[in-house]
């Protein structure tokens, strides 16, 4: 049997909560605590539905911010 290397893309959103003042400092805060040069690796855990776990490398991640919220 051969093997394969299959590379594809997989786009997701994440949260996350940060204490801050006002907007502009948990913006500032996420993004010097998400910046791409900052994070060292970034691990996928995907389980299907009948209960098989993936672990896929992650080979290449981009980081962007795309809403702030109050709660």
């Amino acid at each position: 049997m051969k093997e394969y290397l299959i590379l594809a893309d997989v786009k997701t959103t994440v949260s996350m909560k940060v204490k801050a003042n006002n907007q502009q400092e948990a913006e500032m805060i996420a993004q010097r605590q998400l910046n791409d040069l900052s994070v060292a690796n970034i691990k996928l855990h995907i389980e299907n539905l009948n209960g098989e776990v993936l672990k896929p490398n992650v080979e290449n991640f981009e980081i962007q911010i795309n809403n702030i919220e109050e709660e």
